[in-house]
């Protein structure tokens, strides 16, 4: 029987990149996507891009057009906006829902971030139980984050869940209680749940979508504007490769065995890439690309003299020191993510993770070539 896949986020970094690979993983399947627009003339020019993406892209996927729908909603509504045709037309043929819609924000006030992040959740779950009454669904799939873990530090397992740890921001916070609503849903819904962590550009071409966190502060290195570094070169930068994470979410997502998991979609101790090469290697780079009139100077400070010399700055200064709000949580503290689950469920299917060092120069390339994100790539 061919699947029908029910998706919200597939207009992000994640889920533009899963959509290809659902196609070809599952063939003959739809993918249904959740569409926030203000009419559905606005939903299908949407969709159309989408499909001409995915028909053109990497991946190449002939007749694309003919198994990506697009329906208007919003997580935000009762019932997703969907309409009540619409909604029973979901309940009785999906067999696999994805949900990765959320807001990233590190700003937003706690309420605002829950509302997103948990209350869509909530959203999107009771649709799956209705899914699973109907006998059809296979697997609710949960787009979570590693950040969960807060300011926790060292190995953080994917069982643990609330370990009396603070946050770094409300997009920590919010997803953690977002997670649990999915895990109290456990014995209703058959579902898994994934926790990426720092997710940058293609191992194979370096293209990305997404110019934020660690992109940030690599922009001002290849501009000569940072001249200080919160960390210290052996802070262990978790990276992943959207390619890489996006395989491992498709192929883990369509096994029975995943039904109750949570599953790291991360580097771990022994893969994450150590802060000092990644800048040594992007200096390196810049240096022969885009080289400056002196040399770059950095220094690794710790995040309380990062914190000292913010409040003494104004201006200039201080707006280049704002850029690196969003790194500050990845940088402050190790974060040592155990894969267990993912490990074993991976086993035999082929997948292998690419280290930082094989790929960086395609990351720093397409940056290059798109003018950090103003021009296509």
């Amino acid at each position: 029987m061919a699947e029908q896949i029910f998706m919200t986020g597939g207009t992000g970094l994640v889920g533009t990149n899963l959509i290809p690979r659902l196609l070809r993983a599952f063939p003959g399947s739809t993918v249904t996507l959740l569409v926030r627009g203000d009419n559905d003339a606005d939903v299908a020019s949407r969709i159309d891009v989408i499909s001409l993406n995915v028909e053109r892209g990497e991946e190449g996927i002939p007749g694309a057009r003919d198994r990506i729908r697009g329906l208007r909603g919003d997580v935000l509504l009762d019932r997703c906006g969907l309409s009540g045709a619409d909604l029973d037309r979901i309940v009785a043929e999906t067999t696999y829902i994805i949900h990765g819609a959320a807001t990233i924000r590190f700003d937003h006030p706690i309420e605002e971030a829950r509302e997103v992040n948990c209350g869509g959740t909530r959203k999107m779950l009771a649709i799956a139980e209705r899914c699973a009454e109907s006998g059809k669904l296979k697997r609710f799939v949960y787009i979570g984050t590693s950040s969960v873990s807060g300011q926790r530090a060292g190995v953080v397992t994917e069982e643990e869940l609330e370990t009396g740890q603070r946050f770094f921001n409300t997009y920590e916070q919010s997803k953690c209680e977002s997670e649990r609503i999915v895990r109290d849903h456990f014995r209703r819904v058959p579902a898994v749940i994934f926790r990426p962590s720092i997710i940058i550009g293609d191992s194979r071409t370096g293209a990305t979508s997404s110019f934020n966190v660690i992109y940030i502060p690599l922009r001002l290195v290849q501009r000569g504007l940072l001249e200080f570094i919160p960390g210290t070169p052996a802070t262990k930068m978790d990276l992943v490769p959207i390619d890489w994470a996006d395989d491992v979410m498709v192929h883990i997502m369509a096994l029975d065995a995943a039904n109750g998991k949570v599953c790291h979609v991360t580097a771990g101790p022994d893969r994450a890439a150590p802060l000092g090469e990644i800048v040594l290697s992007a200096t390196a780079y810049f240096d022969r690309h885009t080289p400056l009139g002196a040399p770059r100077r950095m220094e690794f400070i710790t995040r309380e003299e990062f914190e000292r010399r913010r409040k003494l700055t104004r201006g200039r200064e201080g707006a280049l020191l704002a850029q690196l709000d969003t790194l500050l949580p990845y940088v402050s503290i190790d974060r040592l993510f155990d894969s267990r689950n993912t490990d074993a469920l991976l086993l035999g299917s082929g997948i292998t993770f690419p280290g930082f060092s094989a790929y960086a120069e395609k990351i720093f390339a397409y940056c290059l070539k798109t003018r950090w994100g103003k021009l296509p790539g």
